[in-house]
């Protein structure tokens, strides 16, 4: 293969790339994942299962083999490694990731993209003609869809107490904490820790669901609020995760002066996103900010942005810690 051939295949692999989002999506969709639980099936009683026809199923499943989905053998298809991950119950909740992007909520904004380029509006209120917090407040069900998938989006936080410790701290604030995953990591890891988990009424009810046991025990309260007014105060440590890329860099800076104002003197506040280190290019975080751009008025931003917001703020970096997939942890302290 030459270079020309090999340069014209790569093009074609990338512009391709929504078509096999939407045949994973698909095959979530319409049971075929969940209905693969161990043993090999072949294509015609998986398609009489499930009221499919059968060449256009085997087809499809011919697609997911060739990205690594699933695997065929003489006996029939298996799911991979990758392709368990989008079965009901998986811990790592990629299934309902899978859903969300592929809703009209994300592709129908992700639709204006030229037209935000053009604009400099974003293309959810392009597309939706809101954004996209006030529509969730409106529509339950996408607000449920919503919140499972930035809960299967956030697994990485599992791995946040490992990097940073939070035994001494006796009040930590998760703001914008949304199904609670992470403020429960927290509350399990440091067990003379309280917890508070600021949201707004929609993204609650999942939260009551996973903090339920912490909430009981007096360790956890749930409050109904608005970051971008104000937020709890005297806690010892502030959590942002992934709540400041939504937003302009006037209202993160409204948020962090929250949490300045709020924090106890030696607090620190951790602004857990994807800061881009500067100078250099990671696709997972670059692939997120367009993203960003079409779905918030936010972005990802580099090391050097944040500082600038938090200096603005009466706060500035101690440091940096690195959790998977890109993710990081600016911690903040009082400037």
């Amino acid at each position: 293969m030459n270079d020309d051939e090999t340069a014209s295949r790569e093009l074609i692999r990338l512009m391709t790339g929504p078509w096999v989002a939407r045949s994973v999506a698909a095959a979530v969709r319409l049971g075929v994942v969940d209905r693969m639980d161990g043993a090999p099936v072949d294509t015609p009683d998986l398609a009489a299962a499930l009221g499919l026809d059968p060449a256009r199923l085997g087809r499809l499943l011919r697609l997911l083999s060739a990205v690594g989905v699933v695997r065929r053998d003489a006996r029939g298809y298996t799911l991979t490694a990758t392709g368990e991950r989008l079965r009901g119950g998986h811990p790592s909740g990629l299934r309902d990731l899978a859903l969300l992007y592929d809703s009209g909520l994300f592709a129908d904004a992700w639709e204006r993209l030229p037209e935000t380029l053009r604009t400099g509006r974003t293309g959810f209120d392009l597309a939706h003609g809101t954004d996209v917090f006030t529509l969730l407040e409106g529509r339950p069900e996408d607000a449920e869809l919503y919140s499972a998938g930035m809960a299967a989006g956030a697994r990485f936080v599992r791995d946040l107490p490992s990097v940073y410790d939070f035994g001494g701290a006796r009040t930590v604030v998760d703001v914008g904490g949304g199904s609670g995953e992470l403020l429960h990591t927290v509350l399990d890891r440091a067990p003379d820790t309280r917890g508070v988990l600021l949201e707004r009424p929609t993204a609650l009810a999942a939260a009551r669901d996973r903090l339920a046991a912490h909430v009981a025990a007096g360790r956890c309260d749930l409050v109904e609020g608005d970051f971008l007014a104000a937020v709890p105060g005297g806690a010892d440590v502030y959590v942002l995760s992934r709540v400041l890329h939504n937003w302009s860099d006037e209202d993160a800076g409204r948020i962090l002066r929250h949490c300045r104002e709020a924090m106890a003197p030696d607090g620190r506040v951790l602004v857990v996103e994807r800061v881009l280190p500067d100078g250099d290019d990671p696709w997972l975080s670059l692939v997120f900010d367009v993203h960003m751009m079409v779905m918030t008025t936010g972005a990802e931003r580099t090391e050097r942005q944040y500082e600038e917001l938090l200096r603005g703020s009466g706060l500035t970096t101690e440091r940096i810690l690195d959790l998977p997939l890109e993710m990081r942890v600016l911690v903040a302290r009082p400037a």
